[in-house]
């Protein structure tokens, strides 16, 4: 996975990074609070997010019904991912470009294997710190 912090508005707030040739707005956790990260590869990328859980995996599981894996940009650091439920406790959807872990498990184990769709409020990127 190649990650490049493109610009970053500093810790804690809005930065555009290219990953493997997409650009993506996500929360800075490269950064320190004294000063923004530089321009640059990252190494060692990670990605945490903050969902907001679906009303129902069923709802979850309709909004894709083309079996997607993709990241839909609404605006700033918002996104909607359709991807593949890998695990169920917690919750690990592969939506192709990044597989995300959610910090909350689903309603049921046989969930593995569904397609959905959900809201994610941000994206939060850390990494080793960039020299």
């Amino acid at each position: 996975m190649n990650v490049e912090l493109v610009r970053t508005e500093g810790y804690g707030l809005e930065a555009e990074i290219e990953l493997d040739g997409a650009r993506l707005q996500v929360m800075d956790g490269v950064s320190t609070a004294e000063q923004a990260a530089a321009p640059g590869p990252v190494s060692d990328p990670k990605f945490d997010v903050v969902m907001v859980e679906p009303g129902s995996w069923e709802q979850a599981a309709a909004a894709n019904p083309g079996r997607e894996k993709r990241l839909e940009h609404q605006w700033g650091w918002r996104y909607v991912g359709y991807g593949q439920v890998l695990a169920t406790d917690p919750v690990r959807v592969d939506l192709g470009i990044l597989v995300l872990e959610l910090d909350f498990p689903a309603d049921d184990p046989g969930r593995e294997g569904d397609y959905v769709a959900l809201a994610i409020d941000r994206i939060r990127l850390s990494a080793e710190p960039i020299s």
